[in-house]
């Protein structure tokens, strides 16, 4: 009779013990810009004109293999234009680790001083898994812009812009964090 009371003790749990996630996937899963470096050209009389252009962002993102909720990586992802190509919107890349690829839409691009990042993890063979996009802009001493994390700054005349997050002129300071959502396949 004692061990009935205690089956049915037991039973009476089994539906909240079943509705519990199994899925590690399904808690809120974030990836933030931890750094970014840009190097631009500048216009006006004390421009750069042409020069070759870069971008690095450095991103840490949920370990999808860990079954640990604090597992956190870290990579880099960069892009480079010639001389002859002014900076602007990116198709899909391979960060260093190519589990990730990022872009700057076309549809985010506005200047090298206002552009979306968006970013992509695949998790499954089929193309599914995560992805995730923040606008960021240059508004020096606007904190009621929620995107102004950049700081872009000449360091003299016919030098680049250089840009960065969390910057002297940052009006938002970082990192930059992005929630996730999960997706099919890889947006095009």
């Amino acid at each position: 009779m004692y061990s009935l009371r205690n089956l049915a003790s037991i039973v009476s749990f089994l539906p909240l013990a079943l509705s519990a996630p199994t899925h590690k996937r399904e808690t809120a899963q974030e990836f933030q810009i931890t750094a970014l470096n840009g190097r631009f050209p500048t216009d006006g009389p004390y421009g750069t004109g042409p020069i070759a252009s870069s971008l690095s962002i450095t991103i840490s993102y949920p370990d999808s293999s860990s079954s640990a909720s604090n597992g956190v990586l870290s990579t880099t992802c960069s892009y480079s234009w010639s001389s002859e190509i002014a900076p602007g919107p990116t198709a899909w890349s391979a960060c260093e680790d190519p589990s990730l690829q990022w872009r700057l839409p076309a549809a985010g691009w506005t200047s090298t001083r206002n552009f979306r990042v968006e970013v992509y993890e695949g998790l499954q063979a089929d193309g599914a898994g995560l992805t995730a996009s923040h606008y960021l802009t240059m508004h020096p001493g606007d904190s009621s812009d929620p995107n102004a994390y950049l700081s872009c700054i000449q360091m003299g005349k016919f030098t680049p812009d250089v840009c960065q997050i969390d910057g002297s002129l940052s009006a938002q300071h970082g990192p930059v964090v992005m929630s996730a959502e999960e997706v099919a396949a890889r947006p095009s």
